[in-house]
C-alpha cells in the first residue's frame, strides 16, 4: 500500500508536497494480533479523551481539552491528543462505535477546530491564549509542535490550506530555533538527554512537511547532531568509533549519560529517563515510512541504556527504582512503546516479551473503566500522561505496520549488576530483585518478582528516619563511608550513615544472597547526648492501593501468630513489641533472631500516583534520652520471598 500526500497551496515556505509516506505491503505475521490490541486500546482512550474536548471561551469555533494557557500543561495535552486522533482518522480498522464518532465527524468536528486553535495561538499565529500569551519559543515547545506536525503529515490530504500553511509555519519556526542552538549537556542531577532527544524530533518533522525547503540540509544536519548529543558518554570524548561518517571524538559536545549507561534526573538515578532514547529513536519511523536510511546516531549508546532497563524490569511491565520514583509509579503502559522500538529498530531479542508485559498491564488498567481511560484518578497527576500514552499507541501501531523482522528470544537477567557511576548494585534472583544505592539516595530494597510488586520505592527504604527533640523534621541522612563487594550471584555492603551532624550514627550491613534473601543489620549509636522523640528505621514501603490491577485493596500482615488486615487508604496504625517473624500477604517474609519493635502506618491518601503504607522494623517512639556513645538499638533481619 502506498499513500502519496500533496500540498495544494502556494507561497513559500508552504509550497510543494510533503514527503511521501509509504506503508509496506508485508509485515511479520506475529505483529498483527498485537496491532489489533494496540488499536483497540487507542480507540478506547480516544473515547475517554473526547469527553474532555470543549469550545474555547474566546472563540467557540475552536476546540481544546484543557484551559487556555500557554504553558506545557495546557498545550502539550492538546497537541498530543491531536496526534493520536489524527492517527485514528488516517490509519487502521476504525470502529466508530468504539470511538463514538464517525471518521468524518472526528475530522470536521474535532480535529480541524483543535488544530486551528493550536495554530492561531502559536507565536507564528495572530492570537494569544487566554493567559494573554501565545505559546512557542519555550523550553519544551518544539516537542509540542512536533506532535502537531505528525498529525498534519498523516492527514495532509484533508487539511484546508490555512491549516497547511499554519502548521508548516509552527514547525519551521520551532525547527529553525533548535537548528542553530547548541545542544546542552549535564551528568549530575539533571541530564539533558531527554531535552536533546525531544528537541531533535522537530527537525525530522520539518523535513517531512517541507522536503523541498532550502533549509532542509540545515535541519538534517542539526537532527543528527541533537540525536547524537542526547546520549553521549564521557568515554565518547576520545572514541575513534565512526558514527555517520565521523569519529565520536570529532562530534563530542558533552556527556549526558554516565559510562555505565545510567543517568540522573530530578537529582537522582532515574530509570524513567533511561527510556528517553525513545523520543529520538521514534524518528526511525520517519525514515522507514519514507524509504530513507536511518542515521547511525539514532542507536548510539541505546543498547547499553536498554540493557540497564532489562535489569530494572518487573513482571508487571514496570521498573525497580533503586533511587526512588517521583513520577507516577504505574507508568507501566507507556513503556510498551520503548520496547517496541527496540524490538523493531534494534532487533533486540528481549524487547518483544517486555513489550507484552506492559501491554498486558495496559489492558488490565483500561478494563476497569467503561469510559475507556487507562489511568485511574489517583494513578496519574501529570497533565500529559493520558495523551502521551494515546499518541504512543498510534505510533506503536505504525512501527509494527512498517516492521521487517521480530526476534523473540528473551533471556532472563539473573545475578548481580553493579553500576558504579550510579552507585547502585542489583541482584536479580528467580524470586526477588535486591537493590542497594549509596549515591544520590541511600536505599535498600527487596522487591518480589511478581505481578503484585508489594514494595513501594520509598526514598527512605531500608534507612527510615530519626526525629529529635526541638526539631520538627527528621534528621537529614548522609553517607559517611561505604564498602561494596560482589560476585556474580551476591553482594555485601557495609555503610556508615549519619542521621544529622554528630547526632546519630547508623552502622549498616547488607547481604544479598542468590537464594533470594536480603539480610539487613543495623546498629544505631548516639554521637552526642540527645533526646529522640521517634526512631523509625528499617523501613519497607508497602503498596496498598484500592484499585491497582494487581492488588486487592488491602494488605494482610501476620506478626508472629497474630494476623492484621489493613484496608487501603485506611490510615490504620499499630505497633507491636518483641516480634520475631512477620509475613506480608505470604509474599514478603521478615525474620529476626532477636525481638523487633515494629510499627505499621497505613496511608490515608495516594501520593505521586500510589498509596504507600510504611512498615518500620525498628520503632522506638516517645521521648528517650541517650548519652554519647550509647547504643540506641541493634537489629538484624532476613527478608525473603517464599515460593508461591
Amino acid at each position: 500500500m502506498s499513500v502519496v500526500l500533496f500540498a495544494a497551496s502556494a507561497g513559500f515556505p508552504s509550497d510543494g508536497p510533503v514527503m511521501e509516506l509509504r506503508l509496506p505491503r508485508q509485515k511479520p505475521s506475529e505483529v498483527g494480533p498485537v496491532q489489533d490490541r494496540i488499536y483497540r486500546a487507542a480507540e478506547n482512550q480516544a473515547r475517554y479523551l473526547l469527553t474532555l474536548v470543549h469550545p474555547w471561551q474566546e472563540d467557540p469555533g475552536l476546540l481544546l481539552m484543557t484551559q487556555s494557557k500557554s504553558g506545557e500543561h495546557w498545550i502539550r495535552p492538546n497537541t498530543g491528543a491531536i496526534e493520536g486522533l489524527a492517527f485514528l482518522y488516517r490509519f487502521g480498522p476504525y470502529d466508530e462505535k468504539a470511538v463514538g464518532l464517525s471518521r468524518r465527524a472526528l475530522l470536521e468536528r474535532i480535529l480541524l477546530p483543535m488544530i486551528r486553535y493550536c495554530v492561531v495561538t502559536h507565536r507564528t499565529g495572530d492570537r494569544a491564549t487566554s493567559d494573554g500569551k501565545p505559546w512557542g519559543d519555550a523550553w519544551q515547545s518544539a516537542h509540542w509542535a512536533q506532535m502537531l506536525g505528525h498529525a498534519a503529515w498523516w492527514i495532509w490530504e484533508d487539511l484546508p490550506d490555512d491549516l497547511r500553511h499554519g502548521v508548516r509555519r509552527v514547525v519551521a519556526h520551532e525547527a529553525d530555533r533548535i537548528a542553530v542552538a547548541t545542544p546542552p549537556h549535564q551528568l549530575r542531577r539533571d541530564t539533558k538527554a531527554e531535552e536533546n532527544a525531544w528537541n531533535s524530533q522537530i527537525l525530522s518533522v520539518a523535513v517531512l512537511l517541507l522536503p523541498e525547503d532550502p533549509r532542509r540540509p540545515l535541519w538534517q544536519q542539526a537532527f543528527q547532531r541533537w540525536v547524537l548529543s542526547a546520549h553521549l558518554r564521557p568515554a565518547d570524548e576520545t572514541s575513534q568509533t565512526i558514527v555517520d561518517g565521523r569519529t565520536l571524538a570529532e562530534q563530542f559536545t558533552g556527556a549526558n549519560v554516565f559510562d555505565d549507561y545510567t543517568m540522573e534526573n530530578h537529582g537522582f538515578v532515574h530509570p524513567d529517563y533511561m527510556t528517553c532514547f525513545s523520543l529520538s529513536l521514534g524518528c526511525s519511523l520517519h525514515y522507514r515510512l519514507t524509504g530513507r536510511p536511518m542515521p547511525e546516531a539514532l542507536l548510539h549508546n541505546v543498547s547499553g541504556m536498554y540493557e540497564n532497563l532489562k535489569w530494572f524490569a518487573l513482571p508487571d511491565g514496570g521498573f525497580v527504582y533503586p533511587n526512588g520514583q517521583d513520577w507516577e509509579l504505574f507508568r507501566n503502559p507507556v513503556w510498551h512503546y520503548t520496547h517496541l522500538l527496540m524490538a523493531v529498530y534494534a532487533a533486540d531479542a528481549d524487547a518483544w516479551s517486555l513489550m507484552a508485559s506492559s501491554l498486558d498491564t495496559l489492558e488490565e488498567m483500561q478494563r476497569r473503566h467503561a469510559s475507556g481511560r487507562v489511568y485511574g484518578p489517583d494513578e496519574s497527576f501529570f497533565a500529559s500522561a493520558p495523551t502521551d500514552l494515546f499518541r504512543y499507541l498510534g505510533r506503536s501501531w505504525l512501527v509494527l505496520e512498517a516492521a521487517e523482522t521480530i526476534r523473540d528470544a528473551p533471556r532472563p537477567r539473573l545475578g548481580v549488576r553493579r553500576l558504579d557511576s550510579a552507585m547502585v548494585v542489583l541482584n536479580r534472583t528467580p524470586k526477588a530483585a535486591h537493590s542497594l544505592s549509596w549515591g544520590a539516595k541511600i536505599m535498600a530494597m527487596c522487591v518480589p518478582l511478581r505481578l503484585d510488586r508489594v514494595v513501594s520505592p520509598h526514598q527512605s527504604s531500608g534507612i527510615g528516619h530519626i526525629r529529635v527533640e526541638d526539631r520538627k523534621k527528621p534528621l537529614p541522612v548522609s553517607l559517611a563511608d561505604v564498602r561494596v563487594e560482589n560476585n556474580g550471584e551476591s553482594f555485601t555492603a557495609d555503610l556508615v550513615v549519619d542521621h544529622g551532624k554528630d547526632q546519630v550514627r547508623a552502622e549498616l550491613h547488607v547481604e544479598s544472597d542468590a537464594d533470594g534473601s536480603l539480610t539487613l543489620s543495623e546498629r544505631l549509636v548516639a554521637a552526642a547526648d540527645l533526646t529522640t522523640v521517634e526512631v523509625a528505621t528499617g523501613l519497607i514501603g508497602v503498596l496498598n492501593n484500592r484499585n491497582w490491577v494487581y492488588e486487592k485493596g488491602k494488605r494482610r500482615i501476620t506478626i508472629d501468630e497474630e494476623q492484621v488486615t489493613v484496608p487501603a487508604l485506611s490510615g490504620k496504625d499499630f505497633a507491636r513489641e518483641g516480634s520475631k517473624r512477620l509475613d506480608l500477604d505470604s509474599v514478603l517474609r521478615i525474620e529476626s533472631e532477636g525481638p523487633l519493635d515494629v510499627r505499621y502506618l497505613g496511608a490515608t491518601r495516594a501520593e505521586r500516583g500510589r498509596a504507600t503504607d510504611e512498615l518500620y522494623l525498628n520503632y522506638l517512639g516517645g521521648k528517650r534520652s541517650w548519652r554519647r556513645g550509647q547504643t540506641i538499638s541493634a537489629t538484624k533481619v532476613r527478608i525473603s520471598c517464599p515460593a508461591d
